[in-house]
């Protein structure tokens, strides 16, 4: 056996060590691209806070995990409380609807061009005694509070069990993540020469460029839009504006948002309030859409608009919401590949 065909198997043999390893962990994989995630974007704060700690590693990893998981935690569970009781209302009057009946809403009467329409669906399908009951089983679907219970607490308790993982991931990382960056950039130099630090260079400022572009204009555009609820009345000012920052951080979905609460305050006959919020809700997405979020991501990352723009987008359609932080990675590490690949090779003279 010569030695080209050893570095082939032991090449072989390194590539199904890795992916076997991957197969076994796939499972955690979300989890720990979320802690390496969070932590990159922390990762200048957490070195403060280290410092002040005079580096206990454990205990300074350990408190400034607890402190984030407090952060993301209580909104969240908060937001989630507040969403089962509206759908407890929401569930309580669609079962009188089944008993009693019921005639058709006055907004869909007012809908242009299908309120007909809409009208006689509702009073031939919806509207007469058992009707929802009917309609909701040719969709799969029950009014019993059980089967939703159950269904929403499988699903809510895997999402805690993926959470719970992603903070003990995040621990280990504050507390040995300077030791596992020597690591990694000894095994990429290994890999890839010098290559590897023009790529590892340009990773923990665009991830954090990421966060900043998507959580903290996401949050601004929340809070923006949630004061313009409060001021102009609009009931649950504060949950709205909370689901407005989550729509913010995907590209022309917050109008969709801010348009429906226009229509309800239309139909209520509030055509100021509404002219109002489609204005203030234009010119805040205006500016965080064409300077704020540009210069975030963009500036940072180096990326051309429609690169920061389908990494996004690209990342949201295949990963889920993990792909509106990795996308734009990827497109980070594309981009250096391109401008490497077409940079002219400098050919040393003998």
């Amino acid at each position: 056996m010569n030695r080209n065909h050893k570095e082939l198997l032991g090449i072989s043999w390194s590539i199904v060590i890795v992916l076997a390893a991957l197969y076994i962990v796939h499972r955690f994989i979300p989890s720990l691209v979320w802690g390496a995630i969070i932590v990159i974007a922390t990762y200048p704060i957490y070195l403060r806070w280290k410092k002040l700690l005079k580096n206990w590693d454990n205990s300074a990893a350990f408190l400034f995990t607890f402190f984030l998981a407090l952060m993301l935690v209580a909104p969240l569970s908060w937001l989630v409380s507040v969403l089962v009781q509206e759908f407890q209302l929401f569930l309580s009057y669609v079962k009188q609807i089944n008993e009693l009946g019921g005639k058709a809403p006055t907004f869909l009467q007012e809908l242009p061009m299908i309120g007909d329409q809409m009208v006689d669906y509702w009073d031939q399908h919806i509207g007469q005694p058992g009707n929802v009951q009917s309609f909701l089983s040719n969709l799969h679907l029950s009014l019993t509070t059980s089967q939703y219970i159950k269904e929403v607490g499988g699903s809510v308790l895997h999402r805690s069990v993926q959470v719970g993982f992603t903070f003990l991931s995040m621990f280990f990382l504050f507390r040995d993540g300077h030791i596992l960056e020597k690591q990694l950039n000894q095994i990429g130099e290994n890999c890839l020469g010098e290559r590897w630090f023009r790529f590892a260079a340009k990773l923990p400022s665009a991830l954090r460029a990421t966060v900043n572009g998507t959580i903290v204009v996401g949050a601004g555009v929340g809070i923006l839009m949630g004061l313009c609820y409060g001021l102009i009345g609009v009931p649950a000012p504060t949950l709205i504006g909370i689901f407005t920052a989550f729509a913010a951080m995907i590209p022309f979905v917050v109008p969709l948002v801010f348009g429906v609460v226009a229509l309800i305050l239309l139909h209520h006959g509030a055509v100021i309030p509404a002219v109002i919020v489609i204005i203030w809700g234009t010119v805040v997405m205006f500016i965080s859409d064409h300077f704020i979020k540009p210069v975030l991501i963009g500036g940072a990352t180096q990326l051309p608009f429609l690169a920061v723009l389908f990494g996004i987008l690209g990342g949201l359609e295949t990963m889920g919401i993990l792909g509106l932080f990795v996308g734009p990675i990827v497109m980070v590490l594309f981009v250096t590949l391109w401008t490497e690949s077409h940079t002219p090779i400098k050919i040393k003279s003998a």
